[in-house]
């Protein structure tokens, strides 16, 4: 539906499907226990036909999820927590379609127990469901385009942090997967609210291999570490010198086209991001022609970030210009993966 409604109609639609089945499921027990026979003959059909809306409901819902789980933008951690809500809305979704189904056929007749008591198991997996999906909205920014930046004072969003980035489209840094949603005051790109940020992308440096050699001063490499450490630092002014005028900044399936645009969104939930977790350089290939050089960087991040526990490999790109003399910083890519006991390399 264009932009009328992104990413699309899935989370109109399971409203109906949830608040339905539910209040249907309270309609039966109240029937069930009602003192008042005249309530019994009331409850018993709205109840029915607010399963059977439901149940159509929930197909409805079901189908626009899918289309929502390959297409949103997304990284590695909130792809895992779109797969957890998955798992959980189609058995429980199914289980009521065919509970309502069910008792359409013997409507004539009052609820057994046993089909109340399915029934309500199946909404109690639902709103385990529902709770998912709150998750992967509130807690990762999925499906957020954007929120509005504050600007004064009386608002203090905290910065939170996704996880790993996988290389999926754009490959969503993890960290702006989540920033978008939970954006610290200066509204990030990631969560929307620079706060949920998960920087886990690891592309802020931090701590150096000792096993690897300190670039030379004023060379490409030097700006990557001058980078990461004004990052690190809180230093507006100094990642300000470092840029080009025309900067991209390439994350979470979106970009950044100035310094501008990366200073009210996502370099508030970067800077907490980097400030929380510690990133060991591993591996650097520096690739120089002419007044263009390429900087591509291998870190490990570990730490805690938000209550939560950090650990992946980050992959940072980035192109640098020289412009008088002087290398400044023309485009940056981050990506990342979560490193697992079964995931080593």
């Amino acid at each position: 539906m264009g932009d009328l409604i992104e990413p699309n109609l899935h989370p109109i639609l399971v409203h109906f499907a949830y608040a339905l089945s539910v209040t249907a499921v309270a309609s039966y027990l109240i029937a069930a226990f009602a003192p008042v026979d005249r309530w019994r003959q009331t409850l018993r059909p709205a109840a029915d036909w607010m399963l059977a809306f439901g149940a159509i409901a929930i197909v409805l819902t079901i189908v626009a999820g899918f289309q929502a789980y390959y297409t949103v933008d997304h990284d590695a951690p909130s792809h895992a927590a779109m797969t957890t809500h998955r798992n959980w809305a189609v058995p429980s979704g199914l289980a009521i379609v065919a509970l309502a189904i069910w008792r359409w056929t013997g409507r004539a007749r009052a609820a057994s127990g046993i089909f109340v008591a399915g029934l309500a198991a199946a909404a109690l997996a639902l709103t385990v469901t529902a709770w998912w999906g709150g998750k992967i909205v509130y807690g990762y920014g999925l499906g957020v385009k954007s929120l509005p930046q504050v600007t004064g004072d009386g608002h203090d969003h905290d910065h939170g942090g996704s996880k790993a980035t996988e290389d999926h489209s754009a490959d969503a840094m993890q960290e702006t997967a989540r920033a978008t949603q939970d954006h610290d005051d200066t509204d990030g790109h990631h969560d929307t609210s620079t706060t949920t940020h998960d920087n886990s992308d690891g592309h802020h440096n931090g701590d150096l291999d000792p096993a690897l050699a300190v670039p030379d001063a004023g060379s490409p490499a030097s700006i990557a570490d001058a980078f990461n450490q004004a990052l690190r630092a809180g230093d507006e002014a100094t990642l300000r010198e470092l840029f080009a005028t025309d900067v991209l900044i390439a994350e979470g399936g979106g970009a950044e086209r100035s310094f501008e645009e990366y200073a009210g969104h996502h370099m508030q939930a970067d800077m907490a991001y980097t400030g929380a977790v510690s990133f060991a350089l591993q591996d650097r290939l520096e690739i120089a022609d002419g007044d263009m050089a390429t900087v591509i960087s291998q870190f490990e991040v570990t730490g805690a970030y938000r209550d939560e526990a950090v650990h992946q490999r980050s992959m940072e790109t980035m192109v640098l210009v020289r412009d008088n003399g002087e290398w400044r910083i023309k485009h940056i890519h981050w990506s990342s993966s979560p490193i697992t006991d079964d995931h080593e390399h």
